[in-house]
């Protein structure tokens, strides 16, 4: 017998906790945007320089936020009807759409700014559309299968 045992449940409660984390690590960036960017701007070589940069880049910053508060509801939620058993209904497909959405979002944000200002943006921006594309993936399998549960549940 074992004494520990990993199991679903137990997967799906630690990666809410890391939301939760993620959600809080975010909110304390948020609030230190203007001093990220402050330290950003003064030790690291940036294409270009000055405040009007320096707008950009909290601009940037704070719209990442945003995307990120999203995407990270979206994700407890998403994790919360998993673990009530609501896998295969409507509100999962949307969530994993909004989620998604939310880093395709992040890549288009993150491109230009790696291209013009930063170059480590370029490999955030080629991240985000990575998972954009694989929870792309994920969320039409999930609606194939909520599609494949409704003519199910009408046959019987």
């Amino acid at each position: 017998m074992k004494l520990w045992q990993w199991d679903e449940h137990k997967s799906i409660t630690l990666t809410r906790y890391v939301v939760v984390l993620a959600l809080l690590g975010s909110a304390v960036m948020t609030l230190c945007g203007p001093q990220l960017v402050s330290w950003l701007m003064h030790t690291r070589h940036l294409q270009h320089n000055g405040p009007a940069v320096g707008a950009v880049l909290l601009a940037l910053g704070y719209a990442c936020a945003a995307l990120a508060f999203w995407m990270l509801y979206n994700l407890y939620r998403f994790l919360q009807r998993l673990e009530q058993g609501q896998v295969f209904v409507p509100q999962t497909v949307q969530a994993l759409r909004r989620i998604s959405g939310c880093c395709a979002g992040a890549a288009l944000l993150c491109l230009p700014v790696g291209v013009f200002l930063y170059l480590p943006f370029v490999f955030l921006a080629v991240a985000a559309g990575f998972m954009a594309l694989l929870v792309r993936v994920l969320q039409n399998a999930f609606a194939q299968a909520v599609r494949m549960k409704d003519e199910l549940d009408y046959t019987v």
